[in-house]
């Protein structure tokens, strides 16, 4: 049986392999090894010849395929090879990748990881091992792993991937596999910073009565759909964009708009939430940034920032001593702990098992939102496949990239 499983988690649904398991069941009727053979004709000989041959060694493996991957290299850059395509283990499904989508940190992380590591986080793309999961293969999904991270190797940027069963969600037919990518690591951002750190009301039970949330990067990925989110759950919503997005995101939910190009916008937000702001979300986090984003905060009764970089209260200006500021980073999701080293993030650490049942909710969601419309996905523009990714961190690098998320066809 141990060579059957093997066979079915290697071939089965793979490009220029026979798709049939016909031969998989007969080969365990008659205990002949499928991975001997790579053409039907072959193998239906040898079953023809060969009733009941001795069972294979329990360790003999298929051939490990390869697949093309967008890796680390030396040099603190990276390049498009040929590796091994990976294998899923216990609790694991292999994906096909059909799409892939840009993150900043994934050309962030580039020099600072060794060569051999995988980069991208959000794919989309069909199930081509299930691996005894609740998937069926072939199944549409998508999702977002910790790309460049290894023990077990991760990474978007490939032909393949192997995740947890559990953190995928299921594309609907309305929804394409270029939207579905550039999903889920920005809308798991949101959530988290929004609902867990910042404690707003869910959408499942929103307010009874709206009250004031700033978005600060509106048209960020993780702003879009933090807007849509916030209103959602019944909350009144500002959000800070350059003037030529006010119209998007008014579409996508956001009651008021400032254009943050403007010195005197924490002065604009004050007087659109009457000086009642005290929960805000800063989707740029730079130093400056969460400054004026804390001084658009209620005078009297402050209130709290949750940042996407690692922000802190000792950074803003004296004079600003009722807000509070935190950072969040969304791979506590997966549940186990972070090795970030001195990273300045908060909320990391141990096991986070909270955060992974917080995610797996919404992960079941979010096929309901997108069908429903409630959800939107991010605007996208797409560059070519693989070989496309290193143009696409040079444009965002240089600041090219403007209220849309970069895709990359892959299959």
């Amino acid at each position: 049986m141990p060579y059957i499983n093997a066979f079915l988690s290697h071939h089965v649904g793979r490009p220029g392999q026979f798709r049939s398991i016909r031969y998989v069941v007969l080969s365990y009727k008659n205990n002949v090894n499928p991975c001997q053979f790579h053409q039907p004709h072959l193998y239906y000989s040898s079953l023809k010849a060969h009733k009941q041959p001795p069972p294979p060694p329990l360790q003999q493996k298929c051939k490990q395929a390869k697949m093309k991957a967008f890796v680390t290299v030396e040099g603190r850059t990276a390049a498009v090879q040929e590796i091994p395509s990976p294998t899923p283990s216990e609790g694991e499904i292999l994906v096909r990748v059909h799409y892939a989508a840009q993150n900043p940190t994934d050309w962030k992380a580039v020099p600072h990881r060794p060569a051999g590591r995988i980069i991208g986080c959000d794919f989309a793309g069909t199930v081509a091992d299930a691996n005894g999961s609740h998937w069926r293969e072939g199944q549409r999904v998508a999702g977002f792993v910790y790309g460049t991270m290894d023990g077990p190797l991760r990474g978007a940027y490939a032909e393949y991937l192997v995740t947890g069963s559990s953190f995928v969600w299921s594309v609907p037919d309305s929804v394409t596999f270029k939207d579905a990518s550039t999903i889920s690591l920005a809308f798991a951002t949101a959530v988290q910073a929004m609902f867990q750190r910042l404690g707003l009301p869910e959408p499942s039970k929103p307010a009874t009565s709206p009250f004031p949330v700033l978005i600060n990067g509106g048209t960020s990925s993780v702003g879009l759909y933090a807007v849509q989110l916030a209103k959602l759950a019944g909350l009144y919503v500002i959000a800070t964009a350059s003037k030529q997005n006010h119209d998007l995101l008014t579409a996508l939910g956001a009651d008021a708009v400032v254009d943050y190009k403007d010195p005197a916008w924490p002065q604009k937000v004050r007087e659109l939430s009457h000086d009642n702001l005290q929960h805000a979300f800063d989707c740029v986090a730079e130093k400056e940034t969460t400054a004026t984003v804390a001084r658009a905060m209620s005078p009297t009764n402050g209130g709290r920032v949750v940042c996407i970089l690692p922000r802190k209260t000792a950074e803003l200006p004296e004079d600003i001593s009722k807000v509070k500021v935190e950072s969040t980073i969304v791979y506590t999701v997966f549940g186990d702990p972070l090795e970030l080293g001195d990273s300045p993030f908060e909320n990391w650490g141990g096991p986070t098992p909270q955060d992974r049942k917080f995610w797996e909710k919404y992960l079941g969601m979010l096929p309901e939102y997108l069908e429903s419309g409630k959800i939107k996905p991010n605007p996208s523009r797409e560059l070519g496949g693989l070989e496309a990714v290193a143009e696409g961190f040079a444009l965002q690098q240089q600041g090219k990239v403007r209220a849309e998320k970069l895709v990359y066809k892959i299959a």
